[in-house]
């Protein structure tokens, strides 16, 4: 079982990494590249964190 939680523990910190990533590269479009994505600016750190963090 501690195995199971350290495994977890170094996923999500793995995942975190990747949103902080995305949300920063995401942060440096235009607002037309954005729309091009389907995104608004507002949408970028809920976007982030859906592609990386699965609903659970």
């Amino acid at each position: 079982m501690s195995f199971d939680l350290f495994t977890g523990i170094v996923r999500d910190f793995r995942a975190s990494r990747k949103v902080a990533s995305e949300i920063a590269r995401l942060n440096h479009l235009s607002e037309a590249q954005l729309a091009d994505l389907g995104l608004e600016r507002c949408d970028i750190t809920s976007h982030a964190f859906n592609r990386h963090f699965k609903r659970r």
